[in-house]
């Protein structure tokens, strides 16, 4: 009875949230589509706004802002920034006030570690906060209109929104978990974690505390998480720690390993038949699954492309049958690049009022060259760099992002993130794609019925080759011995320079070496301990062996 009446709620919930999105909202989300007629115009009125705004900063008056009339006067002006290039004036604006890059002082900058290199912090604006508050309703629009994962509870997995704060008081963190930690207590109440769970700095204490709270709520109908990686290990964790799990939950009373956070000391209350539920489930098959679990298992809001594809084929045995994947868009602690507007094909539309965009064609700019595009100006099917402008004082900012054109909207392109720019090796002029890499050891273990739980491809400068580590789910006799050779066939096939500079032999056949059980999450948590976001974690499946600290070859098989 319990459970019809709690369905029943969920739906009178979910209604009454589609209804608020599109009261509130729903002029926004028409005015963001309506504005694909005419994208180009949308975005000289936006860069138009954003010069005017900061006319008046130091940087705005470095580059005449206030003497710029369109985009082409506007690369003139200013060229391509990197994080470095605005560094000194965001550290001396935090520092003294004084208006550097942005007219309106930031109030928060949000933290990222970065796919690589040191931390960068990225000011947010009042009025930034209240964008991003905004995008993430129309966000939400989207979702309840093309599918149903809000009839239940939402298990959402956010950073900490305040970490700590900058040498001028503003304080950093996580923005997705300032956003989760203001929202209305009605939203609130559809999520299974509380914002405070984030605090939790041990990293295994804190994912012993989302099993417990996620196996708690069986009426869970959808995940939202940035990579689905994070879900691989939560699964881990629950199987490892099932027992101390299942007692957490029949007793509503937290093991000792979880430190006393007040905001967690509400949140857990005694439920043995649950507990007895899932204590026969984990019998049954010595394991559990999502579908054991979360039956009822709509959707999971996800990152889909680059890297992501590893975890997610780990993770479609392990879920309802009519669970979907759902593409997050191409998000960034730097901005939010694309709205995903049509889940059904995953038609992700890039936030042209908000964000001014240009773009580079990927091959050109690898070379040393290219023209600057804007958004009405590209090509379906190719593959591009991208560069931002936004109203937080990123100018012609270089994102080292990839992104590919995966169909249209009216007059506007829809993107698709591919990978890091970072993604790419070059020992004797090969230059290998980690995109390539991905795609080849996918397709080359799939035909075998392997399943990876982790690998990396290592290019070896002074070896003039290249090493790729893999971690098989399960202990397979042997790797067979033709799987180097297949792999380096299908490089071949895709890179007509490395095809051509393995025949020449200035490149040496590939090594394969797999990895002992738990080398990919000892990966991770070496990553997170030098500074890495656990929430934004991202596998890079293509490196230099110098530039990678980690020690794979200790923790590959012998024999």
């Amino acid at each position: 009875m319990k459970n019809a009446v709690d369905s029943f709620w969920n739906r009178i919930g979910h209604s009454a949230l589609k209804a608020g999105l599109n009261l509130t909202q729903g002029r926004h989300y028409r005015h963001l589509i309506e504005q694909t007629n005419t994208p180009r115009l949308a975005q000289t009125t936006l860069l138009k706004n954003i010069l005017a705004i900061n006319a008046e900063t130091e940087f705005g008056k470095r580059h005449g802002f206030s003497k710029i009339k369109d985009i082409d006067d506007y690369r003139l002006a200013v060229p391509a920034q990197s994080y470095e290039d605005l560094r000194p004036l965001i550290e001396r604006q935090e520092l003294t006030g004084e208006k550097c890059l942005t007219f309106e002082p930031p109030v928060y900058y949000h933290r990222t570690s970065g796919t690589v290199g040191e931390p960068k912090n990225i000011p947010v604006t009042e009025s930034g906060l209240a964008r991003i508050r905004q995008q993430q309703k129309i966000v939400a629009i989207a979702q309840a209109r093309g599918s149903d994962i809000f009839q239940g509870k939402i298990f959402g997995v956010t950073g900490q929104a305040v970490e700590g704060r900058m040498a001028g008081g503003t304080p950093f963190g996580s923005a997705s978990g300032l956003l989760y930690q203001s929202q209305s207590r009605f939203v609130r109440s559809k999520y299974i974690l509380p914002a405070g769970l984030s605090a939790i700095e041990d990293y295994d204490g804190r994912y012993l505390a989302m099993a417990i709270l996620g196996l708690a709520e069986p009426a869970a109908t959808c995940i939202a998480t940035a990579n689905p990686s994070t879900l691989v290990r939560l699964l881990s964790v629950i199987n490892r720690n099932f027992e101390v799990i299942a007692e957490a939950i029949a007793a509503g009373r937290w093991p000792d390993s979880i430190p006393p956070l007040t905001e967690l000391q509400n949140d857990l209350t005694a439920d043995s038949a649950r507990a007895n539920y899932l204590s026969e489930r984990f019998k049954a098959a010595g394991k559990l699954s999502y579908a054991d679990f979360w039956p009822d298992l709509k959707g999971i809001v996800t990152w889909t492309g680059g890297s992501c594809a590893v975890p997610l084929q780990t993770l479609s045995g392990v879920l309802p049958k009519e669970c979907r994947v759902i593409e997050l868009g191409y998000v960034a602690s730097e901005f939010r690049g694309t709205i995903n507007v049509d889940l059904s094909n995953d038609l992700c539309l890039p936030t042209l009022l908000d964000t001014v965009f240009e773009f580079v064609e990927r091959d050109a700019w690898e070379s040393g060259g290219g023209d600057f595009l804007s958004l009405d100006e590209l090509d379906d099917g190719q593959e591009y760099y991208v560069f931002i402008t936004t109203t937080e004082g990123l100018y012609r900012y270089d994102m080292n992002d990839i992104v590919r054109v995966t169909g249209r909207l009216n007059q506007t392109p829809a993107l698709a993130f591919i990978q890091k720019g970072k993604g790419v090796t070059n020992i004797t002029g090969e230059k290998l794609h980690e995109a390539q890499v991905l795609s080849a050891v996918m397709a080359m273990l799939a035909e075998r019925g392997l399943e990876p739980v982790f690998f990396v491809m290592l290019a070896d400068q002074e070896k003039a080759g290249y090493t790729l580590y893999v971690e098989i789910n399960g202990t397979p006799d042997a790797m067979a011995l033709d799987l180097a050779e297949d792999l380096d066939r299908r490089l071949r096939n895709s890179n007509i320079e490395y095809d051509g500079k393995r025949a020449s032999g200035r490149l040496h056949p590939l090594s394969i070496r797999r990895l002992n059980s738990g080398a990919g999450d000892q990966y991770r948590l070496y990553r997170v301990a030098g500074g890495q976001r656990d929430a934004q974690f991202k596998y890079i499946h293509l490196q230099y062996a110098h530039e990678c600290a980690f020690d794979f070859a200790a923790r590959a098989a012998t024999g």
